[in-house]
């Protein structure tokens, strides 16, 4: 399996507290059937400061997988970002400040829950006329998605590929996230599924029952799609 979304490395967010939680992370990941796997940090979040960010997390990332090939995880860590969007993300992107997906055109954006279902329609065009491809991670928390599940058709519609959390189809995010993230995949809208991994204990790397639960309620070929084919597509910067 490859997992897109991720909160492993330590120091960079509110993810991983220690190199000790990263590398249960990363041994949880590979024992439940990851070989790949997005370390995708937060940033350009209300405050962010971005100077110096890339150079630190490519140190930290590059520290991690020696420490992986130290402990013989069998862990490929990719870079990448998890991106609040907002006004300046393109202008962030083309600087170099914000990363993408493993150095595709692939990025990972988020929004506030309470987001406007105008601003997600702004910034996702925005996005796309810059020539990047978006990837809206867990839109089924997005209470505008909640309200009015139509959104989603659009957004898929304009070319954002959809990513949902693991938390959701398994019922950590509340009734709400749990009957969108339903809706998105009974409707073959999910093109990734994620674990939005940020700790050893809550929120973790562990993949099997998830590949398990997305087989069971949506077919056997689900979680080859969203867990396999698609997230590889775009590793390779594939549609």
């Amino acid at each position: 399996m490859i997992d897109l979304h991720t909160h492993i490395l330590p120091g960079m967010d509110d993810g991983a507290k220690s190199w000790e939680d990263a590398l249960e992370m990363a041994q949880t990941a590979a024992e439940t059937g990851t070989k790949v796997l997005a370390a995708t940090c937060h940033g350009n979040y209300p405050g962010w400061d971005g100077k110096g960010w890339p150079q630190r997390y490519r140190e930290r990332l590059e520290k991690f997988r020696e420490m992986l090939r130290k402990e013989e995880i069998p862990l490929q860590v990719v870079e990448g970002m998890e991106i609040f969007a907002s006004d300046g993300v393109v202008e962030g992107l083309k600087r170099g400040n914000l990363l993408t997906i493993n150095r595709t055109d692939y990025v990972l954006v988020e929004f506030a829950l309470d987001v406007r279902a105008y601003d997600v329609y702004r910034i996702l065009n925005r996005l796309l006329e810059a020539g990047y491809r978006p990837i809206l991670a867990h839109p089924e928390r997005y209470l505008a998605a909640q309200r009015t599940p139509e959104h989603l058709y659009e957004w898929d519609g304009m070319g954002a590929v959809i990513q949902v959390n693991k938390g959701s189809v398994l019922g950590g995010f509340g009734e709400g996230a749990l009957r969108t993230a339903d809706y998105i995949l009974r409707r073959r809208l999910a093109c990734v599924a994620a674990s939005d991994a940020h700790s050893p204990i809550r929120r973790t790397t562990s993949m099997e029952e998830f590949g398990r639960v997305l087989a069971r309620r949506y077919g056997e070929v689900c979680p080859w799609l969203l867990l396999e084919e698609n997230p590889r597509r775009i590793l390779e910067g594939k549609n």
